[in-house]
């Protein structure tokens, strides 16, 4: 093994090129002992139920569909959904169970569409391979234009960048109130509880001046590289150079991509020389054949690495796969006394064949060396990350959103508090407060994040805190049993949002008087901030939330994204912050705030334009 990576360092630094493998030899090794494949015609075909009488609000059954176990995608100029399948059998029933659905009281169509495979194909690569690449009248370099398309604002100076975001955020804040006089049905007693928004002119709330990143660039602790081919042919590890689903295939090295890091960079370059000099292909995303898949890297402030390795191996015999593991560790290893060296904490291994791309939850990862697992410390805290392990990819940053979060939350003001991490993930957010706070309660549905977080708190000498995989609709009785003056609920979902029955589960809680939400697609989480507004009914028990403050928070500099922050509260507790307010305009009227910058459009009539 020491042989073979002393010749692939010498063919990989050296100018020479390694000569070319006997081609015929190769196809003899590979025919004479192959692993089983999947049946010939799922191979063959492709299987897809096509979704027509589609509603306007084709997000919504997107998700309705979701929860029934089918994935639907549909492009903006579609009049028609596609749910793939993996054979005929699966596809008949889809189309069998979904033809006629009603949804909505209206009947879905569900037609099953079935094509041979390289026909689909062909069909996809005339449709668009690389089209928008070989625009001729495009004079950018392809640097240039990878830049436009994984750090899009990078052309504008950083102060023009936040005020683009925070203006986004303020466009949904302000959405809300649209959203809010749109209710139908709206009784007197709810429209008592909805006269807030008529009487604050502007935005809903208070929007403090924007925060952005203390670094700007390099930030990235996480990249998920593709490896395929690049515009010449030659095997390439980095970005594609625009979307997949538009017919891009094409890839290029992030040697000049500003928001990853130096030691990702030298990463990436590595594993490309690694695949060039290597006797197996890179992977074709159009054909679905080759070897070399998706390279990801976690590189912490620590100074820890981790390194996934994914291929696809059902083409290659056990003891082949069993070889290039070794081959793996061996040049990994040999590649921390380089002049530029690359040290690998832990390095890791998944065997994919599956038809989607991108390190997956679906296939096991092996360790080839180290623990699994790297460390960042993180405001004084030390975390425990491993592949899958969700963490914020801009550790300065996130140290100044939660530092704000815990500020918004009261803590360390002298009150006993119980704060409620929802949707806690890996415990970060809960973690970080634990020792300013009475006690902490961390809710999330994926077990092995509770199991992380546990870990996480043991390994910071943390024992206030209770952890519990289970929905929060399902554990926030936990709380009944508080004696803490204020009991505060920080929720961090995913991008999409979180779950209605969440929100319905906070405002049925009548200790939870402060919800804190972090969102990092304030467009998607327009609607839970609805739903915590909106007057009491039988499907919204409680009080009604109301904003009192937001601010744009930035960890992803030269990206369209940005965090917004949102605080939300109600009864005693808005009733105190009220008469605060009511005093500071006493005393300073000429700087009351309301962003009065901001016209105040709400209709007087509860009716509402769709969007």
């Amino acid at each position: 093994m020491f042989q073979f990576a002393k010749s692939l360092l010498s063919s990989v630094f050296s100018l020479g090129k390694r000569p070319l493998d006997d081609d015929e030899a190769k196809d003899s090794d590979r025919d004479s002992s192959k692993r089983a494949r999947v049946d010939a015609p799922v191979e063959e075909y492709t299987h897809r139920i096509k979704i027509t009488s589609i509603p306007k609000d084709a997000k919504q059954l997107r998700k309705h569909l979701l929860e029934m176990g089918y994935k639907m995608t549909k492009a903006p100029k579609w009049n028609h959904g596609i749910i793939n399948a993996s054979s005929q059998k699966e596809a008949e029933e889809i189309a069998e169970k979904l033809n006629g659905y009603l949804y909505k009281n209206k009947p879905l169509q569900a037609t099953y569409i079935r094509e041979p495979k390289p026909d689909y194909t062909k069909r996809k690569e005339k449709k668009g391979k690389n089209k928008h690449v070989n625009d001729k009248n495009d004079t950018r370099t392809f640097a240039e234009r990878l830049a436009d398309q994984v750090t899009p604002l990078h052309k504008l100076p950083y102060d023009q960048q936040l005020v683009k975001k925070d203006r986004k955020n303020r466009d949904v804040m302000h959405k809300l109130k649209w959203k809010l006089a749109g209710l139908k049905d709206i009784t007197p007693a709810a429209q008592k509880q909805m006269l807030w928004y008529k009487e604050r002119k502007g935005l809903p709330c208070t929007f403090e001046p924007p925060i952005g990143s203390p670094e700007l660039n390099g930030y990235r602790s996480k990249c998920e590289f593709t490896i395929g081919f690049d515009l010449e042919g030659n095997p390439t590890v980095g970005f594609l150079l625009g979307l997949y689903k538009m017919g891009v295939t094409a890839v290029l090295d992030p040697s000049e991509c500003i928001h990853v890091s130096d030691t990702a960079k030298r990463i990436a370059r590595a594993m490309q020389d690694y695949v060039r000099a290597s006797e197996f292909p890179a992977y074709d995303r159009v054909q679905k054949t080759g070897t070399w898949r998706t390279l990801l890297t976690k590189t912490m402030r620590t100074g820890e690495v981790l390194v996934l390795v994914q291929m696809k191996t059902d083409d290659l015999t056990d003891e082949q796969v069993e070889s290039e593991k070794q081959k793996l560790i061996e040049y990994w290893n040999s590649l921390k006394s380089q002049p530029e060296p690359v040290v690998v904490t832990t390095l890791l291994f998944q065997s994919w064949d599956g038809a989607s791309n991108g390190i997956t939850d679906r296939a096991p990862i092996e360790i080839l060396t180290g623990d699994g697992f790297i460390h960042e410390k993180l405001l004084d805290c030390t975390f425990q990350i491993s592949s899958n392990s969700f963490f914020q990819i801009n550790t300065a940053a996130t140290e100044v959103l939660y530092s704000k979060c815990a500020e918004w939350c009261n803590v360390g003001k002298g009150k006993k508090t119980t704060l409620l991490d929802l949707c806690c993930g890996t415990g970060t957010i809960g973690i970080t407060m634990a020792r300013s706070v009475d006690r902490v309660i961390g809710i999330e549905m994926v077990p092995e994040a509770i199991e992380d977080a546990k870990k996480n708190a043991e390994l910071n000498g943390i024992t206030n805190v209770e952890y519990y995989a289970n929905k929060v609709e399902d554990k926030l009785h936990v709380i009944g049993a508080a004696q803490n003056e204020e009991v505060v609920a920080v929720l961090d979902p995913p991008r999409n949002g979180t779950h209605p029955s969440v929100i319905q589960a906070i405002r049925a809680a009548p200790l939870i008087k402060r919800v804190v939400y972090i969102s990092c697609d304030s467009k998607q989480a327009l609607a839970n901030f609805e739903s915590l507004c909106r007057p009491t009914s039988k499907k919204f028990e409680g009080s009604p939330f109301r904003p009192t403050r937001a601010v744009s928070i930035d960890l992803f500099p030269h990206t369209e994204h940005c965090e917004l922050m949102v605080e939300f509260m109600r009864d005693e507790l808005l009733d105190e912050f009220d008469a605060q307010q009511d005093d500071k305009e006493e005393d300073s009227p000429a700087d009351a705030v309301g962003d009065s910058d901001d016209t105040d459009d709400v209709p007087a009539n509860n009716t509402v334009e769709e969007e």
